[in-house]
């Protein structure tokens, strides 16, 4: 890495070298140097009509924090003349002394720089999409950026229609309902006025409530990834009959597969199999995301729609999503996410899949190979809850790599619930 000896000494306390003509954006350069920066760094004296801009970054696989350095457009043209011979880089370079190796980073600063490094990102594109309204595609959906409009009604008079909805009785509800006429979706993606619909929807009666819902007709895909909106999409399902509700499943065909990998998507998908599993067009919901069974059962967010086909959904969706956990159990029940959807199905599959499954399972090599893995240890939990199961042969495959298990605490636990070891926690 390559930084400018001024700058640096710039941002050194006491330092305040900064040379004329240029400029320098950084935030304190006390952070040029991070412990996770292994290696040497090279101090280089650059032209003086240069103009040095800093941006940080974070680096993926290191978790490290770097400074990079790179000429303006308007510098570009001198590069070749402010460039160093190589002698003089290589006399520059005889003083360097390498630092030592600094320690890498616990799990939990790791963890840390992660969310930091997602929330600077996320700021970022929030303030460019606030600068520029068309600015490309929405991340979280995949799709065009279509936010529900700014609501009329200010925070004091959506408490004021919140309390009217909770305790005004029957006059307030009117009140409260013909005051949210017509501005719906712009509520539904408002922090509060998402819980003014959500209630009016619950104090409505259905006749009410069908006549407010027209108004998020066309807008389901964009409030199912809505922090906000998605809540009020959810209190449809659950609150209206299926022949008020039945445009929220019309309205997700064709995208079915992309918003069950979404946060937020995934849990109208959980509703609509809770309260409409035997609906036609939930039906045929469920048939689009089984072509991607698979893909779908190891997804950090599709992994609830797919428990949700398992513990609500007809037998032969069941049946399809336990198949594709069949075609390699072992690695399904070591993943984070599918080692969920194993223990369901040991619960809601048939017997003959559960035969099968049990049989692929059960055998020692599986047993220690779960045992040790940091999701499959909660198979093993479920596992010894299925009648079939010998659990005093399972209880001695575990006692022969009791020695593993104790280095981790997922081990101890595992051994604790087991009765193989007294509670210590």
């Amino acid at each position: 890495m390559v930084v400018p000896a001024e700058h640096f000494l710039s941002g050194l306390p006491g330092g305040a070298m900064l040379l004329p003509g240029q400029q320098f954006q950084c935030e304190q350069l006390q952070r040029a140097v991070h412990p996770q920066m292994h290696g040497p760094m090279k101090f280089v004296h650059m032209p003086q009509d240069w103009t040095i801009q800093s941006q940080p970054f974070y680096s993926a696989d290191s978790y490290s924090y770097r400074e990079s350095f790179w000429m303006t457009d308007d510098a570009a043209d001198s590069t070749t003349q402010g460039s160093h011979s190589e002698a003089d880089q290589s006399n520059d370079s005889q003083d360097w002394e390498p630092s030592p190796r600094w320690p890498q980073l616990t799990n939990s600063a790791a963890r840390r720089l992660r969310r930091k490094r997602v929330a600077d990102r996320f700021t970022k594109q929030l303030t460019t999409m606030e600068a520029c309204p068309s600015y490309g595609q929405d991340l979280l959906t995949g799709g065009p950026c279509s936010d529900p409009p700014a609501p009329c009604l200010d925070a004091e008079m959506l408490s004021d229609l919140q309390l009217k909805l909770s305790e005004d009785g029957r006059k307030g509800v009117e009140d409260a309902l013909a005051a949210i006429r017509g501005q719906v979706w712009s509520l539904a993606g408002d922090p509060k006025g998402c819980r003014v619909v959500q209630l009016a929807l619950e104090r409505a009666s259905q006749q009410e409530a069908s006549e407010l819902v027209l108004e998020l007709r066309g807008h389901v895909q964009e409030a199912a990834t809505s922090p906000h909106a998605n809540y009020v999409i959810q209190k449809v399902v659950s609150q209206l009959t299926f022949s008020a509700a039945s445009f929220v499943a019309e309205e997700l065909a064709g995208s079915c597969a992309r918003l069950a990998r979404h946060r937020f998507g995934c849990r109208i998908f959980c509703r609509l199999l809770e309260f409409f599993s035997t609906q036609s067009s939930t039906l045929q919901l469920v048939e689009e995301l089984l072509g991607e069974t698979q893909e779908l059962c190891c997804h950090s967010f599709a992994h609830h729609v797919m428990q949700a086909v398992i513990e609500n959904g007809n037998q032969r969706h069941c049946k399809l999503v336990v198949a594709a956990l069949l075609t390699n159990p072992l690695a399904f029940a070591q993943d984070k996410n599918a080692s969920y959807l194993v223990k369901f199905a040991f619960r809601y599959s048939c017997q003959e899949d559960n035969r099968v499954l049990l049989a692929q399972l059960s055998h020692p090599d599986a047993i220690a190979a779960l045992a040790i893995s940091q999701y499959g240890c909660h198979v093993v939990r479920a596992l010894m809850e299925v009648e079939e199961l010998d659990t005093q042969a399972v209880l001695h495959i575990i006692r022969q790599i009791m020695p593993q298990l104790r280095e981790t605490k997922r081990g101890q636990r595992l051994l604790v619930d087991l009765g193989l070891e007294p509670d210590s926690f």
